[in-house]
């Protein structure tokens, strides 16, 4: 249904309620809206388009590029952010750009994301004009500034082998970027390492160079991204590049050491034994973030019948944080697939163990791996409909049901989870709650 915008008159949002709600059961909707007064005018036939009645509940038209440019310095936030995001529609507008360039700077953080995202739409990749607007920010004197600046920097200029690569302009935003890498503030130095990386040529010697003196970095968030940027640049299989990052399994910082668990596991060839060896260690962490890392890591290295990591995988079951046995579920199923004899196995096993999340997780991936052949895994799944952990029973119910549909045979399992790799990046840009989209 359409959304109503909050701030309408009381009659005019019960005007648009029995609208919406006829668009819902397709009734004609030219009766009841002359009924309740509202002015109509050359509509199709007897009913009305849901475009037309979404024009209608959204309101207002679109304002003004006076009236963007002047709310872009209003005293709140909202409204300068929503300003701002439509100032980065109005394209090649000289006006626009000066005004989002001036949001990078803005004192919200709200403000300067929307800015960042606006300056990518309003203009081409690699424009002289955003690029030059958005490099002063980097000798602002605020570090919030310079973080907008480097990010959009990072967003609005062309990758390695665009048109744009290589002018004078570019040459100076290298080397703008590259001198902030020695930058007071640990956030200026983060946003210079991701901005370098997402610009280098796979390989770029200079990049990986830099990244592996920020390995040393005293904050963990920049050795962090250093070990991300070394991850991406490299060469698959590189034992050097690994050995760089292994030390940071050990590192103070469990943020690091999740990085470095996954930029491992990025690098390695499957079933590298030596990247096996550190993933299956990192298994055994004190942070379940870095347990969970470790398990996705482990499954993403492994080989098919690797009987030591399917075993390593299956004590992740075992773990007390819900995440870590989430993660082995999934990586057994992904690694084994449908039909795996030895995965049944350990996942049977499991399923009379004293803590009733690890039963349940091994409910739950026996529901993805057994077949309907399967008569005695079927007996074991129903009789955990007896469990005296509700979680357990519950799981039992649905799992028993999709055991009972899985036709014999072994198959690769294609896992039904939504891909959220790009997390950093969700939801940035969503109008939703400003365009009564659903």
């Amino acid at each position: 249904m359409v959304p109503l915008r909050a701030a309408w008159p009381g009659a005019l949002r019960s005007a648009a309620v029995p609208a919406t709600r006829a668009v819902l059961r397709r009734r004609p909707l030219v009766p009841q809206l002359r009924r309740l007064g509202i002015p109509l005018t050359r509509l199709p036939g007897e009913g009305v388009a849901v475009p037309l009645l979404r024009t209608f509940c959204t309101g207002a038209k679109a304002p003004s590029k006076e009236e963007l440019l002047k709310d872009a310095s209003h005293h709140d936030v909202p409204v300068r952010r929503k300003a701002v995001k439509g100032l980065g529609k109005l394209r090649d507008d000289a006006d626009a750009i000066a005004a989002v360039a001036h949001a990078l700077g803005d004192e919200d953080v709200a403000v300067q994301l929307a800015a960042q995202a606006a300056m990518a739409k309003i203009a081409d990749v690699g424009d002289e004009r955003t690029v030059s607007a958005t490099l002063e920010k980097l000798s602002s004197a605020c570090e919030w500034t310079r973080i907008a600046g480097l990010s959009t920097l990072a967003d609005i200029t062309g990758k390695a082998g665009h048109p744009t690569r290589g002018t004078p302009l570019d040459l100076k935003v290298n080397e703008a970027i590259r001198s902030r890498l020695q930058d007071e503030d640990w956030g200026v130095r983060r946003a210079a390492m991701d901005a370098m990386a997402k610009r280098a040529l796979f390989g770029c010697g200079e990049t990986i160079e830099a990244a592996k003196v920020l390995l040393q970095d005293q904050m963990g968030t920049v050795r962090e991204s250093a070990i991300k940027a070394i991850a991406a640049l490299v060469s698959k299989g590189s034992r050097e590049a690994i050995d760089w990052i292994a030390p940071r399994l050990d590192d103070w910082h469990e943020s690091v050491r999740r990085a470095a668990v996954l930029g491992i596991a990025r690098i390695a060839v499957r079933g590298d034994q030596y990247a096996l060896e550190l993933e299956k260690s990192s298994c055994d962490d004190r942070s379940w973030i870095v347990r969970k890392a470790a398990t996705d890591a482990l499954a993403q290295t492994a080989t098919l019948n690797d009987l030591p990591c399917l075993r390593k995988l299956a004590r992740m079951l075992e773990d007390f944080d819900p995440l870590p046995r989430m993660a082995a579920i999934y990586g057994l199923a992904e690694l084994g697939g449908v039909g795996h004899r030895k995965v049944i196995k350990l996942a049977e096993a499991r399923l009379d163990h004293r803590d009733p999340g690890t039963r349940q997780a091994c409910v739950q991936l026996l529901e993805k791996v057994a077949t309907s052949d399967m008569e005695d895994i079927s007996r074991k799944v129903e009789e955990k409909m007896d469990d005296e952990d509700e979680h357990v029973r519950d799981s039992a119910f649905y799992a028993l049901e999709a055991i009972r549909k899985s036709p014999p045979g072994r198959r690769r399992w294609i896992s039904d989870l939504p891909d959220l790799g790009d997390l950093d990046r969700l939801g940035l840009d969503s109008d939703e709650e400003e365009s009564g989209e659903t």
